[in-house]
């Protein structure tokens, strides 16, 4: 009889600390997760479904951390309580059990099952053949490892729409086309409990516990449904697709992967989620998304405060209460991971990404100085409008005395904001980590920051912003062209440091005109 048992196969991809990559069980992961730096999946997505897959272990093992004292008793046990867990639930973890195979749904038959491939190189079903080169893995089939991966992986990132084998369509996953925030430690271990969210069913936090908060592989099984989580352990194992791999010879040839468990739509995923921040409008809250084209600062006040017009992930409001017990370092290391997708049915990837932002773990505790912070970031994004084509803008007027028609398109193809975003983007960190030391006490008593440092950041945006646009023409020889674009520029850096004011010149104007 074939099995491929999770707790004694290696199948984990870990990182030591001279970053020699190695692959471990879960039962070597536990004993040895002080000697690792990180897990490494076969992508970002993969390997923030194995950390979830691991913090849900660890949450029901230990029905804990119930607060600060019991996260370092949690701490001190290394470990200890989790391998005797999966000891005794060995069972549960065998990917090829006949009856209860890991995670999956033995009622799937191969019939309804596609080459594992399509599920394995993360395209969508609609993708375009003129760019899909699928044939070149048709018939290809995954070690065990890569299979065990997959099946993680399926179950917390995959793109909406049908699937091989079946006409209903698979519902949007939370985590897909979210910014996942995981926080970094400097071993495996320290990464896990720094992430080990606060769990106190009694308090209700993080969620309200409904009957049983069980894994999914405790769970009897049941054909997929809506449903509300029971709690924070079952959503982490929330089986939002139904899986199933078929396997020859020891490798994985075939995976039938349908929509499985899904919220009520009145019902949204923030009451659990707690590595994702959310944006708030009149309709509700909204996660802050991933965006390949930008880098991540220019999101982080989303990340490192809640504030009227968002909240922040709810690992770091843990995470600041273990730093204030000093369990945690003062320099805050986030890894921000996901699977981006179009807006419409979240049926086709666009990229995966996995990006590192670090910051004095102050942000998180001093809401002045992330005010201060903020205030950096929104004028950057303001200046960036001098790039756009609306009506006199520079590029508009370049476009007028060229007489090329498009402003837009001349403005995309000079590019010249391109190039500010990357001046700004070498800029920043020096930013992020002095304003903690550009503080003041007002007469009121309250720290106030940024008072030299943020004139310092106004000035860097305006050069930015002057010698990115300066570059962008440089290839237009018409003088006058070039010389009426500078004119507006230097028109609109005015207005966005207050030197003029448009609406007092339009009120002016108006009365030369009575």
């Amino acid at each position: 009889m074939m099995s491929f048992n999770l707790t004694e196969q290696t199948w984990i991809p870990v990182v030591s600390k001279d970053f020699q990559l190695k692959e471990v069980s879960l039962l070597e992961l536990f004993e040895t997760w002080s000697a690792y730096k990180e897990i490494r999946g076969d992508n970002p997505p993969t390997t923030l479904a194995i950390y979830r897959f691991l913090l849900a272990i660890l949450h029901r093992a230990y029905d804990g951390p119930r607060n600060e004292d019991h996260w370092e008793e949690i701490s001190e046990d290394d470990g200890q309580k989790a391998i005797v867990y999966l000891q005794d639930h060995r069972d549960c973890f065998d990917l090829l059990h006949p009856e209860r195979p890991f995670m999956q749904d033995i009622t799937l038959t191969q019939d309804a099952a596609a080459e594992i491939y399509q599920a394995h190189v993360l395209h969508g079903n609609n993708t375009s053949t003129v760019f899909c080169h699928e044939h070149q893995w048709s018939g290809a089939s995954l070690s065990m490892t890569e299979a065990a991966r997959l099946v993680l992986r399926l179950h917390w990132f995959d793109v909406g729409g049908r699937k091989t084998g079946t006409s209903v369509s698979a519902g949007v996953i939370p985590t897909m086309g979210a910014a996942n925030v995981l926080v970094r430690g400097q071993t495996l271990k320290e990464t896990l409990m720094l992430n080990l969210m606060q769990y106190n069913p009694k308090q209700e936090m993080p969620s309200v516990v409904r009957g049983e908060d069980l894994p999914s592989w405790e769970r009897e099984p049941m054909t997929a449904t809506e449903r509300i989580p029971n709690g924070h352990i079952d959503y982490l194992t929330f089986q939002w697709r139904r899986v199933r791999l078929f396997c020859e010879d020891n490798r994985a040839v075939n995976v039938a992967f349908h929509g499985g468990d899904r919220l009520p739509k009145s019902i949204d995923a923030s009451q659990w989620e707690c590595g994702v921040a959310y944006n708030k409008s009149k309709k509700g809250l909204f996660t802050v998304h991933l965006n390949l084209s930008r880098s991540l600062w220019r999101d982080s006040a989303a990340f490192l405060q809640s504030s009227e017009a968002g909240k922040r992930p709810r690992i770091l409001e843990w995470v600041a209460e273990l730093q204030g017990e000093d369990l945690a370092d003062k320099r805050l290391n986030l890894q921000v991971i996901g699977l981006s997708v179009d807006n419409a049915k979240h049926a086709k990837p666009l990229g995966w990404s996995s990006e590192e932002f670090s910051a004095p773990m102050i942000y998180l505790k001093q809401k002045k100085l992330w005010e201060a912070l903020d205030t950096a970031i929104k004028a950057a994004n303001n200046y960036q409008n001098v790039f756009r084509s609306f009506k006199r803008s520079p590029y508009a007027v370049l476009a007028e005395v060229l007489k090329y028609g498009d402003a837009g398109k001349l403005a995309k193809t000079l590019d010249g904001e391109s190039r500010y975003w990357a001046t700004l983007d070498r800029a920043f960190p020096e930013l992020l980590f002095d304003l903690p030391d550009d503080h003041e006490t007002g007469a009121d008593g309250i720290q106030v920051y940024g008072n030299k440092r943020l004139k310092e950041w106004t000035n860097t945006i305006q050069k930015a912003a002057t010698e990115a646009f300066t570059e962008s023409i440089a290839s237009i020889r018409n003088y006058e062209a070039r010389a009426a674009s500078l004119r507006s520029l230097s028109y609109h850096l005015a207005v966005l440091r207050g030197d003029i004011d448009p609406k007092a010149k339009r009120k002016s104007k108006g009365k030369k005109a009575a």
